[in-house]
């Protein structure tokens, strides 16, 4: 930190300027798109590629025009590149938080074989996804039909910012001001934006070598196959999509058993800066259960999957069919007692962050009323529209989630970010509600709050003299902005390929999964498929796992294990090669060039495959838009 010189330290500047601006736009046209697609054919991915590809390209920009780009505007562009994922609340709402809007998981969940099977289909209210076929059949958002969906959304949305905002502002008022945290993720992220504006040219010619290679590799992976089935309706593929599947093979010696290594060339990058622990408790944790696992159901004839399985059945319908007869509920103790343990074994951050909440009024300058007036107002009103629309469950209920669950969840991540810590309590939701007794459907489909902390960020904003007003500012402006773009590109997407498929096969393999324990927990007539028993072994052994490995100092391959168990072998399998590769190469350039250069070559990877992506789906997008002509 000692890069940032004392006129920074001591004066606060502004960092929301035109400039700024611009390029949290430039990062909403640009790489959302490619993002998006990028999500659609391999999974999730990171938008560290965005941050630093954005941050260099204005750094350029205004230094040609004679004003550098100053560290408090890099920094609010830093903040705001997660607006490129807001494609995301068109598209799928993802594992971790299904009551999220995903418009087209919603109408495929509705649609869906998984929903049929558990008699959920035909019961899944319109405020959820369209009743009729039309939408799903014409794969476009504009029909009346979509209305209530479009109300739940804007409900969710308002919500979301209203209490995510103030809690952020409580947490930080708490944590950063008052007990000056260090917060010890922020201190990269800021000398790395203090070195990119220094113009470091052995690493910048270094990322521009990685990206270039990442450019092609993905040209071929990604590009090649979607303008072929834009321009002659037929798919060219070299290198399979998502991965490599071994599975015949290895039926041959295990039964059942599933292995795979993902083909994106950033799930080999991710193993760069992963911690070691956690990689090695990853693969552990995807080995034992869908290569071992798998075996044991098959050669012991251990639940429906054994009676489901043949012979070189693909990762994906392995993956998913163990998930649904055997490992849905373990794996649900298991997240729990992930999430869990840390509190219990630590509780002294509970603790501690009371002790701090009760003298908030001495010990800050910020007044209460910016902070608890829009959490109340947003958390209410949220409450109020989960009860209108799902009346059958008590308001006390979605108070709960919405109100009491939200706020000690931000408080408690926010402080676990401020020690270095990370806490995810899973399921609170669909364990509450099924807690209740509750019998009903619409409920399970009702927008329930998860705010993310935003601390860590104002942390960063207050470390810079950046005035964190600005980052607020900036993203409550591009925020809207990025949703209606992610609703355009979304539906670009979806007409040209129904989604999922296999032009699309990242959400072809994880929906179906997602769908899994979706329906695990909303169905009341398959009590095989949601045993209790089975989530308190998983809850019982993770805590076991837990305290035995925390005691050890390896409390990060037991939050790998967790992460392993719920992924599939391939995206892992090649984490953990990555993970190798990075050892290798450390060993022969030493530590120091290591870690001067492992992020950068992170971000060198998914900066060249963000921007090829991105450049072919627009040119996709124009064709098939150009054929729509009548001339």
């Amino acid at each position: 930190m000692d890069k940032i010189n004392e006129e920074i330290r001591t004066t606060s500047k502004v960092g929301l300027t035109w400039r700024s601006l611009l390029a949290l736009l430039y990062i909403t046209f640009v790489f959302q798109p490619g993002f998006a697609y990028m999500h659609l054919v391999s999974g999730p991915i990171s938008t560290s590629a965005v941050q630093w590809a954005t941050i260099l390209l204005f750094i350029e920009i205004c230094r040609l025009s004679g004003k550098p780009l100053t560290l408090q505007e890099s920094i609010v562009i830093y903040l705001g590149s997660y607006q490129a994922l807001k494609y995301t609340y068109f598209l799928s709402p993802g594992l971790s938080n299904l009551s999220h809007p995903g418009w087209i998981y919603q109408i495929y969940y509705r649609n869906s074989p998984i929903a049929k099977a558990f008699g959920i289909a035909d019961k899944i209210p319109e405020f959820y996804a369209p009743l009729s076929l039309a939408p799903w059949l014409e794969r476009s958002f504009f029909h009346a039909e979509w209305t209530l969906p479009a109300f739940v959304l804007v409900t969710f949305l308002i919500g979301q910012i209203a209490v995510e905002l103030s809690l952020s502002l409580l947490a930080y008022a708490l944590y950063v001001k008052v007990e000056n945290l260090p917060y010890p993720l922020a201190i990269p992220a800021v000398d790395a934006v203090d070195t990119l504006i220094e113009r470091d040219w052995k690493r910048l010619g270094f990322l521009s070598t990685v990206a270039a290679i990442s450019a092609v590799y993905s040209y071929v992976l990604y590009v090649m196959p979607l303008t072929s089935r834009v321009l002659y309706e037929q798919t060219m593929s070299i290198i399979p999509v998502p991965w490599v599947d071994f599975n015949v093979q290895l039926q041959k010696i295990l039964p059942g058993a599933s292995l795979g290594i993902a083909t994106d060339l950033g799930a080999f990058a991710l193993g760069l800066i992963i911690p070691f622990k956690a990689t090695v408790g990853m693969l552990i944790g995807t080995v034992a259960v869908y290569t071992f696992g798998n075996f044991f159901l098959v050669r012991y004839n251990i639940t429906g999957f054994a009676s489901d399985y043949e012979y070189g059945m693909a990762i994906q319908s392995a993956v998913q069919r163990s998930l649904l007869h055997a490992w849905a509920m373990p794996i649900i103790g298991l997240a729990i007692a992930v999430g869990c343990m840390p509190l219990v074994l630590h509780y002294k951050i509970i603790e501690q962050t009371f002790s701090v909440l009760k003298n908030f009024r001495k010990s800050t300058d910020i007044s209460p009323m910016w902070v608890f007036v829009p959490f109340l107002g947003g958390s209410i009103y949220v409450s109020i529209v989960d009860y209108f629309l799902a009346p059958d469950l008590p308001v006390y209920v979605y108070l709960f989630l919405n109100g009491i669950w939200s706020f000690l969840y931000v408080l408690i991540v926010a402080r676990g970010q401020g020690i270095g810590v990370s806490f995810a309590v899973p399921y609170v939701r669909e364990m509450t509600i099924k807690s209740t007794g509750y019998t009903g459907i619409n409920a399970w489909f009702a927008p329930v709050l998860l705010p993310s902390s935003q601390t860590q960020n104002l942390k960063i904003c207050d470390m810079t003299k950046t005035r964190f007003k600005d980052f607020l500012i900036a993203i409550s402006i591009i925020w809207p902005i990025a949703i209606i773009l992610g609703l355009v590109f979304m539906q670009s997407f979806w007409s040209l390929a129904p989604i999922p498929s296999a032009t699309y096969p990242g959400v072809l393999y994880t929906w179906p999964i997602e769908a899994t324990f979706q329906s695990i927990f909303i169905s009341t007539t398959s009590p095989e498929y949601f045993q209790v028993s089975r989530l308190l072994y998983g809850l019982i052994i993770g805590m076991v796992l837990y305290a035995v490995l925390d005691r050890l100092g390896l409390a990060l391959v037991m939050v790998g294990i967790a992460g392993g168990v719920s992924s599939t072998p391939p995206a892992i399998l090649s984490a953990f090669i990555g993970q190798i590769i990075g050892k290798i190469i450390r060993r022969h350039m030493g530590t120091e060039w290591w870690n001067k250069y492992r992020g950068i070559t992170f971000a060198g990877v998914l900066l060249g495959s963000g921007l090829i992506v991105s450049i072919g789906a627009a040119v996709a997008i124009i064709i098939k838009s150009m054929w729509a002509f009548p001339y």
